[in-house]
């Protein structure tokens, strides 16, 4: 495969140079107003404007009776939603299954029931992320665990008409949605060359878990941790003056404790960021993270934010610990208890309890991200490959509910969420709460995340029907003129209806990437439509079409065309690779 068609999704410079096309390229803001007349450029209009759409409150429902059967005729009637403890009126439900055989219903309106056929539904594509944790895993072998269990899974545990992405949350390997399972297999047969395997720099006298670094860097009261990291430096390092050792002990637990949460941000700006890519995807969307976990004490924001994410893309997100088994078995440092006094022998004789306490500290958040969303949290297991297959055939169906938020200042605030089934001798599960937002964000900046997500989303969106066709001509001697139509189908779309006119904002980016994926030329269109109804009537014909002229030299090219349109913010894009001459 070119390495053209590998976007990376996650890299970091990638996404600073598009900020800064999209903000500065005028990309080339091309402000037309279409009337009855054809298009025509204008002056920015200050008066064209759309609401940002009212925050609303996504609530993933499991509801099971006391055989753990799950329940599937409950009525929004009852269900009861608390936010701080007062009551919300539910906007929609709507019953799901996370099963390739089912379809799932549409979003109900209150006081109707939720229903699920037996049929296949061929309407909608399963559509299977698959994210490899390389910013926070640390350990070596969990990649060669991992490469193993996806070669199997991909062998035996798929469907012919899955859509599959592979990703890295580094971004070294980010393979777009694909039926092709010898594209996917040799995706993953590279993927032990790709990660990023450099993991937290930690002492190696004393040893320190993650957990035990951040207890002794948060100064706690309780100095139990640092006693046995003291206790066993005085023996590693032969150096017997406590206070200069403490100081040591010290400085190694913030160093680790720093690197630590550099890379736990860095692994859920990554995940959100892609989730939030599979919002304008149409499909049974599930994401499987494969991690070893991290603490969650001081990204609980960072954590609820793609919790949220998740749960506004329409994405089921399951976790796989690829830790295995937990073990308490001795390590080759715990022999330090020999011949030492006994005091110290007790304080180090607890460090195999410290590395239990971190495995399941760390599990926690990947507990928390798939109870929260409706997925599965595997654990304890050593065959990783079952632990997916079991993910992908869930049988589980679960209710997805939403309610407006009766407080949208953004202000950061953390809102307890409670949820209540009033038919007796069931169980529910659901996510506890959620953070409101720190800022709200403007039209024109969701607007642009929405492009700069899309042009980095792992295939094409599909909300908005889009086509391009091409042309090109030499202008000069290492010159081209490389002529680019799109044609935008707009039956799908909601217009605003004002004064007898049909309204909406559409926005238009085409960008053109070398065979080294690097940006070439591009250019951004913002049409304002406001039609009569004859003209609304033979946009819907015929489509809403566009000429951008590019130069660029000889060469392979790949194209990525976005559109938005301002209503619903539906999106739709596509790729397509060229070579001029």
């Amino acid at each position: 495969m070119s390495r053209l068609l590998r976007s990376s999704f996650f890299r970091q410079a990638s996404w600073a140079s598009l900020v800064w096309l999209l903000a500065t390229l005028g990309l080339a803001a091309d402000k037309a107003k279409k009337t009855e007349e054809p298009v025509k450029k204008e002056a920015k209009s200050d008066t064209f404007t759309f609401k940002v759409p009212v925050d609303v409150v996504v609530v993933n429902a499991i509801v099971t009776d006391k055989q753990g059967n799950p329940v599937k005729d409950l009525t929004v009637n009852e269900f009861k939603v608390y936010e701080d403890g007062k009551p919300q009126p539910i906007h929609t439900l709507a019953l799901e299954s996370y099963k390739a055989t089912q379809t799932a219903s549409s979003a109900s309106p209150a006081g109707t029931a939720a229903a699920v056929t037996d049929e296949a539904g061929s309407a909608q594509p399963r559509m299977i992320s698959l994210v490899v944790d390389d910013l926070a895993t640390t350990g070596p072998d969990a990649f060669m665990y991992t490469q193993e269990a996806l070669r199997k899974l991909l062998a035996t545990g798929m469907n012919a008409s899955d859509l599959v992405s592979l990703a890295t949350a580094s971004g070294a390997v980010n393979q777009p949605f694909t039926s092709d399972r010898d594209l996917l297999l040799a995706a993953v047969a590279e993927l032990h060359t790709k990660v990023r395997r450099a993991g937290t720099l930690k002492s190696d006298c004393p040893e320190l878990t993650d957990l035990q670094a951040e207890r002794i860097n948060n100064n706690d009261t309780d100095t139990f941790y640092l006693d046995v990291a003291v206790a066993e430096a005085i023996i590693c390092g032969g150096n017997s003056d406590s206070s200069i050792v403490t100081q040591r002990v010290r400085m190694a637990a913030a160093q680790q404790f720093q690197e630590n949460q550099y890379r736990y941000r860095n692994l859920l700006m990554s995940v959100r960021q892609y989730l939030r890519s599979l919002r304008h995807f149409e499909g049974r969307k599930s994401l499987i993270l494969i991690s070893d976990g991290f603490l969650p004490m001081y990204v609980r924001y960072e954590l609820q934010e793609v919790t949220d994410m998740a749960l506004r893309s329409g994405v089921i997100l399951n976790t796989v610990d690829v830790r295995g088994l937990s073990t308490t078995n001795y390590q080759a440092s715990d022999q330090l208890v020999v011949g030492t006094d006994p005091a110290s022998a007790a304080l180090l004789s607890r460090k195999p309890m410290f590395r239990i306490e971190d495995m399941r500290s760390q599990g926690d958040p990947l507990r928390q991200l798939a109870s929260e969303t409706g997925g599965l949290f595997i654990e304890n297991t050593n065959d990783l490959a079952a632990g997916m297959r079991k993910i992908l055939d869930s049988q589980s169906f679960y209710y997805i509910l939403s309610y407006a938020t009766p407080n949208p200042k953004p202000d950061g605030r953390y809102h307890k969420i409670k949820l209540e089934v009033t038919r007796p001798g069931l169980n529910i599960t659901y996510r506890k709460g959620y953070y409101a937002p720190k800022e709200q964000l403007s039209f024109e900046r969701r607007k642009k995340e929405d492009i700069i997500e899309a042009l980095h989303a792992p295939g094409s969106l599909n909300e908005i029907p889009i086509r391009l066709s091409y042309n090109y001509f030499q202008v000069e001697d290492t010159r081209y003129q490389l002529a680019l139509m799109t044609q935008v189908n707009v039956r799908g779309m909601k217009f605003v209806e004002e004064d007898s006119k049909h309204r909406n904002l559409i926005t238009l980016v085409v960008i053109a990437f070398d065979e080294h994926d690097e940006y070439v030329d591009g250019v951004e269109k913002t049409i304002e439509l406001n039609l009569s109804n004859p003209s609304y009537a033979a946009l819907l014909d015929h489509g809403l079409t566009s000429k951008i002229d590019v130069k660029v030299p000889p060469g392979r090219y790949r194209i990525k065309a976005v559109v938005r349109e301002g209503v619903d913010t539906k999106m739709g894009s596509l790729n397509k690779v060229i070579e001029v001459p």
